[in-house]
């Protein structure tokens, strides 16, 4: 019984101690005391966390092959990698962290599965070409003179439609017969005379105009080259629109017949 009335005594004197204005300095002093121990304690925690290499970073893992020449444009705008936390122990020298890092960049090194993505895989300069280029897409060069090919007009970056003419010989009368047509439309311009990369180097020389067209379509352009004229047709930066093409003859010329017209597009 006594000791209980010692208790409630000693905690009424604490009471009224903490009301008191020394004793509200008093409390929050070991307060803020207990409060820098603990801060300390998971400080010095964390620090040797680090040290151990426990410690987790951010990294770019390639998720598929990225073969050398790769833009590091593509490989953000085609997913070709997966952010992974990764053990400071793990961690390769120069880990990208952010696909921000890739940008205007090109792949100098094959980067396989799995791999993390480092700084001295990518250089700067992303080739103008490689770069541009994915799934069935194809870059080919056709050489076209000044006219066919509006060199010194069309540059790198440009959308043309390429037509395709040939004359083709009846096997019955030996006569021939001039045909025109739409070969493709919508086709992105690589390289052309004149126009430059990034770094100011000529992207393309001579007469030569270099397209990204489709798998099934680079075979037709080139028996084209070959075998017939190309015309290169420029399209409108933007809003161009795609009619319906018809081959364009001599018969249709002279009858009248609706029919595609060369630069109509």
């Amino acid at each position: 019984m006594e000791a209980t009335d010692n208790s409630r005594s000693q905690l009424e004197a604490l009471r009224r101690f903490s009301g008191t204005r020394r004793g509200a300095i008093t409390i929050a002093l070991v307060a803020a005391a207990l409060a820098g121990i603990v801060l300390l304690a998971f400080a010095s925690r964390y620090k040797n966390s680090v040290q151990n290499g426990n410690a987790m970073r951010v990294a770019l893992v390639a998720d598929r092959l990225i073969p050398r020449g790769t833009s590091g444009d593509l490989v953000v705008s085609g997913g070709l990698f997966r952010q992974s936390q990764v053990r400071d122990t793990d961690l390769t020298a120069g880990a990208v962290a952010s696909g921000a890092a890739l940008a205007g960049r090109v792949a100098t090194r094959d980067i396989y599965p799995g791999q993390q993505i480092t700084t001295a895989d990518f250089a700067a300069g992303a080739d103008p070409v490689r770069g541009q280029l994915k799934g069935n897409q194809r870059a080919i060069s056709i050489s076209l003179d000044s006219s066919h090919g509006m060199i010194g007009q069309v540059r790198t970056g440009d959308h043309v439609d390429v037509l395709a003419g040939f004359n083709a010989t009846s096997g019955s009368t030996g006569v021939g017969r001039p045909q025109l047509r739409t070969l493709m439309d919508d086709v992105l311009v690589l390289g052309a005379p004149g126009s430059t990369d990034s770094s100011g180097k000529s992207t393309t020389s001579g007469s030569n105009l270099t397209l990204r067209v489709a798998a099934s379509d680079a075979a037709k352009l080139a028996f084209a080259s070959d075998n017939g004229k190309i015309w290169i047709v420029l399209r409108p930066p933007t809003g161009g629109t795609n009619p319906t093409p018809s081959p364009v003859t001599l018969d249709a010329l002279l009858s009248g017949t609706p029919s595609i017209s060369a630069g109509g597009k």
